[in-house]
């Protein structure tokens, strides 16, 4: 990838530090009791629940197996002393569900975002393709191009879409902040309808196409959250 897309990526880390949240493909905010990227409906999330869900119940037996140990002290049957062990470790996996239940109801907005993430790199993708068979030749000739505006401002646009939510998340009342962010994507907005509109006769007319697309449903997701958090 070009240096001028590859600055344009949001990297992982980028993304911990602007939610406050650790992230993943399939898990967000740890593996132990953080909750699955929604929705599990691809082959690679489903895989990933397959083989996560055995790993931490089996976790949960070493961390009970100490605990039933202790709660069954006096206890002569063997039998009673595993059905303590396994009690422990199913109320530890109840516990969790219940936790990445909560957890996955207040994070749905953010996962959303970060399927816009996606998006958009595949969109860097797409460009990238497109330059390497000669279809973007601006790329080749200059940083500054209408299209790495545009996608530079659906880029702004998802970090201030992910800023917002962190701040509506975490509840601190930063209602100047939020309304800078929400000015900051319909900024971004129009720049990008303004360029679409430049150069939609031309051969990356598509691409402006979606990286609009993006900030638009980044404006949608957290304005949403928005009225929903201040209803």
């Amino acid at each position: 990838m070009t240096s001028a897309l590859a600055n344009l990526r949001i990297t992982p880390h980028e993304i911990e530090r602007l939610s406050g949240l650790e992230i993943s493909d399939h898990l967000l905010n740890g593996f132990l009791w953080g909750t699955y990227r929604l929705p599990i409906r691809t082959s690679r999330r489903l895989l990933a629940v397959v083989i996560t869900e055995p790993l931490v119940f089996g976790l949960s037996l070493i961390v009970a197996t100490p605990l039933g140990l202790a709660f069954s002290r006096g206890v002569t049957s063997d039998q009673d002393v595993v059905v303590v062990i396994g009690a422990i470790a199913i109320g530890i996996g109840i516990i969790r569900q219940i936790r990445m239940q909560y957890q996955a109801r207040h994070l749905r907005t953010f996962m959303r975002l970060l399927d816009e993430v996606d998006r958009y790199h595949q969109v860097l993708e797409a460009v990238e393709l497109f330059g390497r068979f000669g279809a973007v030749d601006d790329l080749k000739v200059q940083a500054n191009t209408p299209i790495l505006e545009g996608l530079n401002k659906a880029r702004e646009s998802l970090i201030a879409g992910l800023m917002t939510e962190k701040i509506l998340r975490q509840n601190r009342g930063l209602l100047s902040r939020r309304q800078a962010l929400l000015e900051n994507i319909e900024e971004n907005l129009m720049t990008l309808q303004s360029l679409e509109l430049q150069h939609q006769a031309q051969n990356f007319g598509d691409i402006l196409d979606q990286a609009l697309a993006i900030s638009i449903r980044v404006q949608d997701e957290v304005t949403k959250l928005s009225h929903l958090r201040h209803s």
